[in-house]
């Protein structure tokens, strides 16, 4: 039996270099294409998803089903000490609820002690939060010290995502103000952040291309105020140059020693399309 494994979900949009480096357990959410389901970088990729994203008349994600899930937990718990699962919001997504139903209904059936979390997050932001989790159980933190770290950094996540265009964004079902952007007749480049689990709208940009990032940025500015971070993280679809002018904006004015980048992933990606770029990181 092994130690302590940190388990979470694709939409964490983790590098597979930290994946392996952290040894964490990823598992993979489902897309559903024109009717047919995919498990999220096992059967598709990201890379391959953008390619073909106009081609989709019928986009969307899906949980990990009970049964999958059930499956999968009955593996860890054979097989680990602890289990430290930590999802994304139960408010996009029912795998956190799917996680809880599976434990209930399991765990007088092992040994293993687990503890489930619900990010509130999406994307990297939620990644922020494992990585943190699966760097303290290699320093050699205690399964209770790591569910401390966890509560404790949880609510300290911020997580805002420019999105280029409302093109993909009419599809989406799921994030809170995005009506009155819709009728809106402006131009506008809309910034989703998470509010108490959910996916808000909470600014609209406008102006020229190349003007976004500083006022992205200014966003940002008014958001942490004099605040410093610990973590930050920079993802983005298909758009290397304006997540590298946001990782070095960002830099300038907000110091951070632990910076890691990433690429938005398909469940984030069927709502945002290609050229998004998300801002993550950790209050101090």
């Amino acid at each position: 039996m092994a130690g302590i494994k940190v388990v979470t979900d694709s939409t964490s949009d983790l590098p597979a270099d930290l994946i392996s480096q952290l040894d964490i357990e990823v598992l993979p959410i489902n897309i559903v294409l024109d009717g047919k389901t995919y498990r999220d970088e096992v059967d598709i990729t990201s890379d391959t998803f953008y390619r073909n994203i106009d081609s989709y008349s019928n986009v969307y994600s899906r949980e990990i089903y009970y049964t999958d899930y059930a499956y999968t937990y009955k593996s860890l718990v054979r097989r680990h000490d602890h289990l430290l699962i930590i999802h994304c919001s139960k408010h996009v997504s029912p795998t956190y609820d799917n996680a809880v139903k599976v434990h209930e209904d399991f765990y007088n059936t092992h040994e293993c002690k687990v503890s489930l979390f619900d990010s509130g997050q999406c994307g990297l932001g939620l990644g922020l939060l494992v990585i943190e989790a699966a760097k303290a159980v290699q320093a050699g933190y205690s399964f209770t010290q790591v569910n401390d770290l966890v509560r404790k950094r949880r609510d300290k996540i911020s997580s805002f995502f420019y999105v280029p265009s409302l093109k993909y964004l009419r599809k989406g079902r799921k994030i809170s103000g995005l009506k009155s952007a819709l009728g809106s007749a402006m131009r506008i480049r809309p910034i989703l952040t998470f509010n108490q689990g959910h996916i808000t709208l909470t600014s609209r940009l406008t102006g020229e291309h190349h003007e976004m990032g500083e006022k992205f940025l200014e966003l940002i500015r008014n958001d942490l105020g004099e605040e410093e971070i610990v973590n930050l993280g920079i993802a983005h679809a298909l758009a290397p140059k304006m997540g590298e002018e946001m990782r070095d904006l960002m830099l300038e004015n907000f110091p951070c020693n632990n910076v890691y980048q990433s690429y938005v992933g398909t469940p984030v990606g069927l709502n945002t399309g290609p050229g998004a770029v998300g801002v993550f990181y950790t209050r101090k």
